[in-house]
């Protein structure tokens, strides 16, 4: 009975103590005020807690000053990955701002208030076919404030636009076509861009200074370019060509130059790189001209007169025409024309050869060239570099499904029957073409990019006699898409070889023929 009454007191004293210390806990508890502090977090992490967020953040503000000076800005903010959440504790202790500075500064790099632009644009990629499998990349460019970036974008047009005709396009002062003339209908980056503010970790490419960013948007990269320095005898010309450049390029590279007639002087330097735009400038053109129609020659044939004689029945005489074009440019470069209409306004006079010939010739005669198009005409590239490599033919636009002419007598050495331009599978660069043998001097010429073909290997062709139509089969700029009625990219790309094209000849400029 006793050990009962001993154990009933021992349970008895262990309750009392539990209560008293509950209820001096709560005593304790109820006494003490909760305080408010803020927790930091690194990627999720809780790193330490601060007792102001304020004085934190001007904490850092005072620390990197270096920062502010470096990016012209007047205040640092935290590192990307950083949270700040207020919080109610009744724990007094928290840590100092320089600790949780401390640990920052080792691990992240602080941000600064910028702007973000996203350029979305075409992949490079010649492998794609298919319009609508083109793939495109974006481009992400930081600065300090968006009048960095239209001040940049304003020194990229001038350099494919003349100074003074942007600035009348832009105050909407050009001069009216009145009879003859060209105005500027539209200028427009051709991407998307937008623009969104936010905090930039200054581990990245942040652009402060404007003439930094317009190189950074022509070459694609902020590295030094390629230079030369001027030799005797040197030219723009022969300086761009040396350097896989035209001499529109040439003049976009160096805008110290005004033309390609500018002089230069021994040991000057000059910029040789090749640009890249990251943006693309269209410029569309409206333009009304009175050109020279060329007048043809056309040649008959005498049975009784022994070949290699000839004479003139009838002189020609050249004609006027008032053309009327559409032309897009972009970044300088003429990449589509449309023609809008054509008034003739003297019609021009064939000119009439008479020759001996006592049989069908096969044999081109060297001393006369057809044109291989009708007239008006456009050459949209010339025989020259182009993009970074060497556009060895032209290119001629009239319209798709003008004729297309033999240069000369000959014969069909060559017809390929190529794809339509973004077929599946479509890997013959040069569409439907035409390759005559003139089987006189090793001249071959080649007619690409054909709509209709109207002529069959073996056959002999006259000079001036119509063997297909203008057309966009092949690799063409700007692309039609697969399975439209597209009309883009629609022209004749016209090549004289010495020797057998692509096996063994050797490619010269077809306007030396004319």
């Amino acid at each position: 009975m006793k050990s009962k009454k001993w154990t009933f007191s021992i349970i008895t004293v262990v309750i009392i103590s539990i209560l008293s210390i509950f209820l001096l806990g709560f005593k304790l508890t109820i006494n003490k005020t909760p305080s408010e502090v803020y927790a930091i977090y690194l990627e999720g992490k809780k790193i330490g807690v601060v007792k102001s967020k304020e004085e934190f953040d001007e904490y850092i503000n005072v620390q990197e000053e270096k920062l502010k000076i470096q990016y012209g800005v007047d205040k640092i903010y935290t590192p990307k990955g950083v949270e700040i959440k207020k919080i109610v504790t009744y724990d007094n202790k928290y840590n100092t701002n320089e600790e949780i500075y401390n640990i920052l500064v080792k691990q992240q790099n602080f941000t600064i208030k910028g702007i973000i632009i996203e350029i979305e644009k075409e992949a490079s990629n010649d492998n794609q076919e298919d319009e609508e499998e083109k793939k495109t990349e974006t481009i992400t460019i930081n600065v300090i404030n968006k009048d960095i970036f239209d001040e940049s974008v304003v020194d990229i047009v001038k350099a494919f636009v003349d100074n003074e005709e942007y600035t009348k396009f832009m105050n909407s002062t050009q001069d009216p076509i009145t009879d003859v003339g060209e105005i500027i209908e539209n200028i427009y980056i051709k991407e998307k861009i937008t623009y969104r503010e936010g905090y930039i970790s200054t581990n990245e490419n942040i652009f402060t200074d404007k003439s930094l960013l317009t190189k950074y948007l022509l070459y694609g990269t902020t590295e030094e370019q390629s230079t030369y320095i001027v030799k005797e005898g040197d030219t723009i010309e022969s300086i761009a060509t040396a350097n896989k450049l035209n001499t529109q390029e040439f003049l976009i590279a160096n805008p110290e130059f005004t033309s390609v007639n500018n002089l230069l002087y021994e040991s000057q330097k000059v910029v040789v790189g090749l640009i890249d735009p990251i943006i693309s400038i269209v410029v569309e053109k409206h333009s009304v001209q009175e050109e020279v129609s060329k007048y043809a020659t056309e040649i008959k044939y005498d049975d009784e007169l022994i070949i290699g004689y000839s004479y003139t029945e009838r002189e020609g005489e050249d004609g006027i025409d008032k053309v009327t074009r559409k032309y897009q440019y972009i970044n300088g470069q003429l990449v589509d024309v449309a023609m809008v209409g054509s008034v003739e306004i003297k019609p021009s006079v064939s000119k009439i050869l008479v020759k001996g010939d006592k049989y069908v010739p096969n044999v081109a005669d060297l001393s006369y060239w057809a044109w291989p198009t009708s007239t008006p005409y456009t050459i949209t590239t010339y025989y020259q570099y182009r993009w970074g490599s060497f556009h060895a033919a032209i290119d001629i636009y009239v319209g798709f499904g003008s004729p297309i002419y033999a240069a000369n007598n000959g014969t069909v050495y060559a017809v390929g029957d190529g794809c339509v331009r973004g077929a599946t599978g479509c890997n013959n660069t040069r569409g439907n073409y035409i390759i005559i043998n003139h089987n006189v001097g090793n001249y071959y010429t080649q007619y690409m990019h054909l709509n209709t073909i109207l002529v069959k290997p073996g056959q002999t062709v006259a000079r001036g006699q119509k063997i297909a139509t203008m057309g966009n089969t092949g690799y063409v700029v700007p692309t039609p898409a697969y399975g439209s009625s597209s009309y883009a990219g629609t022209h004749l790309d016209f090549g004289v070889w010495k020797g057998i094209p692509y096996n063994g000849g050797y490619t010269i400029n077809p306007l030396n023929l004319y």
